[in-house]
Formats: C-alpha cells, sequence, structure tokens
C-alpha cells in the first residue's frame, strides 16, 4: 500500500522511498494569516515527568524512551492481563498508554471507539474502563501523555481531549478544525479538504498542550482547552497543503514537528532573543517518525513503516538547525522487512529492523552526533517460531533504554489470539545480550517504572515484570 499510516501500528505500509536530504531555510514568523494568531508568551517548556514513571508513550516530551531504573537479570512475571472481553478481529490495535508506580493505562483502538482501561500497578486489578467514542473512517487518535492527573487524546479528526486518569471520565472536549476552518481555506489544511485530514496529535506539559495539526501548532490551556494561540506553518512550504503531522517533540524554547506526504519536513519552532523563528528541514522519509531529540538543536527520525513487503534504503537520519548532517541506510536485506522506533540515551541512537531473507533481529547502535555505527547485534530468528514475512503478523516491539540496558522484543500477532514473541535485553554499550523473556503475547510497547518493568501486546494485553534487582 502507498498510502500514508493513520498511526504506527494501525496498518502495513510498503514505499519505496526516494531523494536526499537537502537544507531548508529559517524564516520569522510572519503572524498576519489568522485574526486569531498571535505568538505565545512562551515556547516550549523546561518541565520534566519525573523518572519514577512513564507518562508518555515514548517516556518524555523529548521521546527518548529512556529511564534511569532496569532489571539487570532475567525478570519475573508479577501479574498479566489479557483482552479477553472482545473479539480479537474487530481490534485494531492495542497499546500501553502511560505508566505509573501505582497504575497502568492502556488503550484498545476500535472502528469507531477507543477502549481505555486502567490497572493497579501492584496487583493489575482493573480500575476502571472507558469508551471514547469517534466517528467512522477517521484517522487513528493520538495520545499526548498523562499529566497532572489528565491523560491527553484526540478523536483522530477534530477533537482534543482531557481524561481524568482516576476515573476515566472526560474533563473536556474541544474540536479545534471549527476555529482554523473560518481562517485558512480547507484546501489548506489537508488535501482531503476534510476534516478526516486535520489529524492532531497532541503533547501535553503543565502549562500548555501543544497540537500538532495540518494547520500547523497550538497551545491550549489544560484547565479548559481553550486555545491561547496558534501558528500557521503553511507559509513555510511551496505545497498547498501541510497534508500529514507525524508527531511532536517539546524543549526548552522550542518545539519539533515532522510532517508526511509530499511535505516530507521537519519544522523547528523556536524563541531567540525573544523572537519567533521557524525552520524547515526536509526529510528523506514520505513517512517520518515523531523526532526524537537528542541535543539542544539535534534530533533524530526513522521512518513511520513498522512492516511491508520490501526494504527501505535509509533507516535513520540526524537533523541539526537546519540541516539532515547524517543518513544511516541499515542492514541491506531481502523480501519483507520490519522496523522499530527510536531509543536514546544522548550519546546513542537505537533502531532495529529484521529482514525475511536471513531472518535476524539486528540491533543498531549510532553515534548521535555523526550517525556512525558503534556497534550491531544480530540474532537469528529461525528457532524462535517468529516469521518476518507471515502476513504482516511479525513486530518490532519499541525499543527502552533501561539503566544501562537496552530493552527491545519482538513477536508475531495472528488475528485470532494473543501472539507470542520475546523480549531481549542488551548492554548499551557494547550490545552483549543480559537476558531474555518469552511471552504468550506479542510485545508492542514497554515502559519502566521505579520497580517494574510493564511489557504491552498487540492486542492490548499488559504484563508486569519485576525482578530483584530493579529499581
Amino acid at each position: 500500500m502507498s498510502m500514508p499510516s493513520l498511526s504506527r501500528r494501525d496498518a502495513l505500509r510498503t514505499i519505496g522511498l526516494a531523494g536526499v536530504a537537502s537544507v531548508a531555510g529559517c524564516s520569522s514568523l510572519d503572524l498576519g494569516n489568522g485574526s486569531n494568531e498571535r505568538p505565545p508568551d512562551s515556547l516550549g517548556t523546561s518541565w520534566l515527568p519525573s523518572t519514577e514513571d512513564w507518562r508518555f508513550q515514548y517516556a518524555n516530551l523529548q521521546n527518548t524512551a529512556r529511564s534511569p531504573h532496569e532489571i539487570q537479570t532475567p525478570p519475573t512475571i508479577e501479574w498479566q492481563h489479557r483482552i479477553t472481553d472482545t473479539p480479537s478481529a474487530s481490534l485494531i490495535a492495542g497499546e500501553l498508554v502511560a505508566s505509573t508506580a501505582d497504575q497502568v493505562i492502556t488503550a484498545g483502538r476500535f472502528d469507531s471507539e477507543v477502549h481505555l482501561r486502567a490497572y493497579g500497578g501492584i496487583n493489575g486489578k482493573l480500575r476502571w474502563n472507558r469508551r471514547i467514542q469517534y466517528q467512522p473512517g477517521r484517522r487513528t487518535p493520538r495520545l499526548g501523555g498523562l499529566v497532572d492527573g489528565s491523560l491527553y487524546m484526540t478523536d483522530g479528526g477534530t477533537d482534543v481531549l482531557a481524561v481524568n486518569a482516576a476515573d476515566g471520565t472526560v474533563r473536556w472536549r474541544r474540536n479545534l478544525y471549527d476555529r482554523v476552518a473560518n481562517a485558512v481555506p480547507e484546501k489548506f489544511l489537508s488535501p482531503s479538504n476534510s476534516a478526516v485530514g486535520f489529524s492532531p496529535i497532541p503533547v501535553a506539559t503543565p502549562e500548555t498542550v501543544y497540537i500538532q495539526s495540518s494547520y500547523g501548532l497550538h497551545g491550549l490551556k489544560p484547565e479548559d482547552g481553550s486555545e491561547r494561540w496558534r501558528l500557521y506553518l503553511g507559509d513555510h512550504i511551496d505545497e498547498a497543503s501541510l497534508e500529514d503531522p507525524y508527531g511532536l517533540a517539546v524543549t526548552d524554547r522550542q518545539v519539533w514537528a515532522s510532517y508526511g506526504g509530499h511535505v516530507q519536513a521537519l519544522f523547528t519552532v523556536r524563541l531567540t532573543d525573544g523572537s519567533l523563528e521557524v525552520e524547515r528541514t526536509h526529510l528523506p522519509f514520505e513517512f517520518p517518525s515523531l523526532p526524537v531529540v537528542t541535543g539542544d538543536r539535534e534530533a533524530v527520525l526513522t521512518h513511520d513503516i513498522v512492516w511491508g513487503t520490501s526494504p527501505q534504503e535509509t533507516l535513520a537520519v540526524g537533523v541539526a538547525g537546519e540541516d539532515v548532517e547524517w543518513q544511516f541506510p541499515g542492514h541491506a536485506g531481502e523480501g519483507a522487512a520490519a522496523y522499530s522506533p527510536l531509543a536514546t540515551d544522548g550519546d546513542r541512537v537505537f533502531v532495529a529492523a529484521s529482514h525475511e531473507k536471513q531472518e535476524q533481529l539486528v540491533v543498531f547502535a549510532l553515534q548521535a552526533a555523526t550517525g556512525k555505527l558503534e556497534w550491531s547485534q544480530h540474532k537469528s530468528l529461525t528457532d524462535r517460531n517468529v516469521t518476518v514475512g507471515a502476513d504482516g503478523e511479525f513486530r518490532l516491539c519499541q525499543p527502552a533504554v533501561i539503566g544501562e540496558t537496552l530493552v527491545v522484543g519482538y513477536g508475531n500477532n495472528p488475528e485470532q489470539g494473543t501472539g507470542r514473541g520475546e523480549v531481549v535485553a542488551l548492554s548499551r554499550a557494547a550490545g552483549r545480550v543480559q537476558w531474555r523473556s518469552t511471552f504468550s503475547v506479542a510485545p508492542q510497547d514497554v515502559m519502566m517504572t521505579s520497580n517494574r518493568l510493564y511489557v504491552g501486546g498487540q492486542q492490548g494485553s499488559v504484563v508486569a515484570l519485576t525482578g530483584d534487582d530493579s529499581g
């Protein structure tokens, strides 16, 4: 298929990527596009979530997938919960949303609703569940973090919601599309000329809920969702619309936003000496990942493809300022291929790939500043009861840096049942195997809190792991 994904895990995509990254310009922001546009009083944030928890799907606002806590020896299963009350064939995808020492929240995605579940962190007991409705045919809802007791998400089309993490009730719900559609013609909002392509993506902070959309950036009040400011980014491209938003990262005085489709760009919006500046860097990915911030002005991206029938030419790129500093091609292979998201320890960037020909799990550690390969780990999958080319059932798990260890995983997820797979812990300095654990679920997400490692299955299952040395 050549259509862009509705989220990282809700569709299979096979595309041919081409092109060389180039420098886009930097310009001061013209705020004269809409009567409601005005610069924010501040941009970005110095706030960081507690390292005791994992409140964002990629750990923090910079998408690093990193925690200082770790499990150094093979862990034991403390509790697990499998989704059994809904036929798996009707479930598009399931994933971990946020984890604290007290509570774990998961999301199951269906054609017209998101099913949120909260479990006790200690015993796995179901605390509450909530079904959030959205219109069929819209893009997959996105989750934006658990901050100050609220879980932020979108409905896949126009609305942003704040959900009370204590009981699952909706605190507020706001339609952003209606506000900008009056200021900018629909043809500048999405190629489909409809609200379906608005595609908001949230990232929350205590002061501001940042939203990326096909319009640009929005800043909402966490208290009630009212819009404080918005920044139209369409002036910074030659095309008629921004098209597909793919992800945000937020740092002090800076916001990064990646876009796909014909735009293929990373926008960096920053405050410099009180002036708001926008940089656009062209990317060699039609479907780029969210940006992973590795330094003050440095970020790394991969493509937003989880499985395809042919390998990709470029696995990761490093961006600094206006430039793509490096490109890493990955491991040559044939046939179907699967790819993981990125994780970083600040000095290195980690990403995994598997190909049908070789049937290996290959993990790469790259120098964040240069893209130079520091080490790679190759593990055969021929005796692990999984198949990379199994009609899209194979997936690589989100990697995570936990202490001095890198946790990776893989699994097969059949249409019926919970699947099977394995999680492997490698030393992040050299790539040596520290421990490995097999599961009767297909691992998709991992989250580390101060006392547990949570593994999320592709069908919404969750497994809580502990070790004698965790902490």
